[in-house]
């Protein structure tokens, strides 16, 4: 009996010593030295194919057990499981990639390293592969950790909202946000970026939100943006909400307002901390399947927007080349920036009788009525032109000029056209409650031999050499009722030329728009 008990006893003794070299080292009192954990931001990480604007990264901090400080520490990243599909710092993976070298690494935490990982193109959507985190020191152990890489990445959209109309300045109105993961893997972390023109203004400050002022973005002027981090994983087939609305204030200078919603999967998120409560993610059920990628909302304020055009006088006698400087600006309250349509301010002019257009600004182009539209081209002679400002947001304040040239011709006497603030479609400026002045005269004083004025012709209209154009066209004056000319023509105008100037492009072209032309 005490030769068999020895026995068993011995079996016993071994079988704990080959446990004991199996078993991974998880504490310094189980090591000779120190013992260093890498601590993983994410153990399970989506690749996009094709890269995603937010890189992918394998992200790691250093934990220290002790006992003592762990001496010549190198972190590597075994990719022999994916290096037949993975890039790491945008070049092909080798077998073994080393991420980091710390001379020391003092008990607790220290920081680690990151790496940009993305699949080579081509790998087919779903591959997956483990990479093993490990490392050496020179007086301790460190633990090696698994990471799991899948080619996929998720999908992430933001409720659609209503557009809006009639809000007043001064009142709020409420942004609710959605989010949803459609995809079939998880978000590590979300930012949410929210943009709004400038007749917006966030009602409330978050401290996991940035706030800033952005330019080049798609509605043709400077914007306010908000990026709020959340930590929170968005999984797959599953919404979160926002636990409190994005309240925006109409403010004086609101019409004509966006605003656009979209959210990034942030992978290894680091949620910022500033001033004021903390916004956060919570769960709202199943995933909305009718979202959007990027949520797009219209507000057209309860405000108006003064255009008014600018004429001139010039003085001459026949022969004479002279110039008048015509204006369109916009005398508030509101600013002026349509990102609902192509329904843009422009100014048309209507020549003089008795004169020719010979220098046209490369703004304007010829206006052709039967088209109701510019045609996109300077050409010299012909009774009006229609100017759209490259820049077709207005400020309050802003004025936009254009000059003209005029011939003034053989016979001619004082005459008046007119400049008229209206749409690049001369359309009716709904937005404008004050159109008192938006028709103003474009006079052209005649001299007669001797210094004299010549007085205006009994008949508003004239032909032929007399008139503004070498074509037989008829100019009605339009200085006095306000109205512009009615023109025609021998022959019908092409209406397919009418996509030049006067179509306009809204900025970004994320959205198209059909052109609304008069009834």
């Amino acid at each position: 009996m005490i030769n068999r008990r020895r026995r068993v006893g011995a079996v016993l003794t071994a079988v704990a010593a080959v446990v004991a070299a199996w078993l991974p080292v998880t504490s310094a009192q189980a090591a000779d030295g120190p013992v260093v954990h890498i601590k993983m931001r994410q153990d399970k990480i989506a690749l996009p194919l094709p890269p995603s604007e937010v890189p992918s990264q394998v992200s790691w901090t250093l934990h220290n057990d002790g006992p003592g400080v762990a001496k010549d520490v190198t972190i590597s990243m075994d990719l022999t499981d994916v290096k037949s599909w993975l890039m790491v710092n945008r070049k092909p993976a080798d077998d073994v990639y080393t991420g980091s070298t710390l001379a020391e690494v003092a008990e607790g935490d220290t920081s680690g390293g990151i790496v940009i990982i993305n699949p080579k193109p081509g790998t087919p959507v779903g591959t997956t592969g483990t990479v093993i985190m490990k490392g050496t020191s020179s007086n301790g152990t460190v633990v090696s950790t698994p990471v799991e890489l899948t080619v996929d990445w998720p999908k992430l959209t933001v409720n659609n909202l209503a557009d809006r109309k009639g809000d007043k300045p001064g009142t709020t109105i409420e942004t609710p946000v959605t989010i949803s993961n459609t995809g079939a893997v998880p978000a590590d972390g979300v930012q949410l970026k929210v943009l709004t023109t400038r007749g917006l203004a966030y009602a409330d400050r978050f401290s996991n939100c940035a706030y800033s002022t952005v330019s080049a973005d798609p509605y043709g002027g400077p914007s306010e943006q908000a990026l709020c981090t959340f930590d929170t994983v968005i999984e797959p087939g599953k919404s979160y909400r926002l636990d409190q609305s994005l309240d925006l204030e109409v403010n004086q200078q609101a019409l004509y307002e966006f605003v656009r919603r979209q959210a990034l999967p942030l992978s290894g998120a680091e949620v910022p901390s500033g001033s004021g409560p903390k916004l956060s993610l919570v769960a709202a059920g199943a995933a909305d399947t009718s979202g959007t990628k990027i949520g797009r909302q219209y507000v057209l304020a309860d405000n108006s927007a003064d255009m008014a055009a600018g004429g001139d006088t010039a003085e001459g006698a026949p022969g004479d080349l002279v110039h008048v400087d015509l204006s369109l600006s916009n005398e508030g309250p509101a600013r002026m920036d349509n990102n609902a349509g192509d329904d843009q301010p422009a100014l048309l002019f209507t020549v003089p009788t008795g004169t020719r257009a010979v220098e046209i600004p490369r703004q304007c182009s010829v206006w052709l009525p039967d088209a109701q539209a510019g045609n996109g081209e300077q050409t010299p002679g012909e009774p009006q032109y229609v100017c759209n400002p490259l820049d077709y947001g207005f400020e309050v304040g802003d004025t936009r000029s254009f000059r003209f040239g005029l011939k003034i011709r053989e016979g001619a006497k004082t005459t008046t056209g007119a400049a008229k603030a209206t749409t690049a479609y001369d359309n009716t400026l709904e937005f404008d409650d004050n159109q008192a002045n938006n028709t103003a005269p474009v006079t052209v004083e005649v001299e007669e031999a001797g210094g004299a004025t010549a007085s205006p012709s009994a008949s508003p209209a004239a032909t032929g050499d007399d008139g503004n154009d070498v074509k037989t066209r008829t100019v009605a004056d339009a200085a006095v009722t306000g109205s512009l000319a009615s023109t025609g023509s021998s022959s019908a105008l092409p209406v397919a030329g009418a996509v030049g100037a006067g179509a306009l492009l809204i900025g970004g072209a994320l959205v198209f728009f059909v052109r609304r032309r008069k009834a």
